[in-house]
């Protein structure tokens, strides 16, 4: 005999959201790894800025970190733009993964309807087998 198929379709659904942790998964790494980019040249600019208007920095440094700026603000704009796509792919994998969940529970409520109303007809029948169990036996002598 075949599986039920909510019991199949249960464990379809299981392994999607098995997939969507993995996607979030790589994500996050990714949005982590982006924003870990973003920091460094952050700090790496602030301290070249500390540096070059230090009051011992010469008109020479201060040239050459003008120079230098111009090479990082779109090495920063780069990797402030990864940052932000990187944080709209971690969103909508939660989303992805919110749905795959919201799947395996509907799943789970259907079965257990499912195993209630099968529990309800089981009492039904046990009901009535009692009740024609009485009937037969016929009135109960005083």
């Amino acid at each position: 005999m075949a599986g039920d198929p909510l019991d199949v379709l249960l464990q379809v659904r299981r392994l999607a959201v098995d997939g969507a942790r993995g996607s979030l998964a790589d994500c996050l790494a990714a949005e982590s790894t982006a924003a870990d980019q973003v920091h460094a040249i952050e700090a790496e600019i602030a301290t070249e800025t500390t540096a070059a208007t230090a009051l011992t920095a010469d008109d020479a440094v201060v040239e050459a970190f003008a120079r230098w700026l111009q090479r990082m603000l779109p090495r920063q704009r780069a990797a402030t733009d990864a940052l932000l796509s990187a944080e709209i792919r971690t969103k909508e994998a939660r989303a992805v993964l919110a749905a795959a969940r919201a799947g395996v529970r509907a799943i789970e409520l259907m079965l257990e309807r499912r195993a209630e109303e099968r529990l309800a007809e089981e009492s039904r029948r046990e009901q009535a087998a009692l009740d024609e169990v009485a009937q037969r036996a016929g009135p109960v002598p005083p």
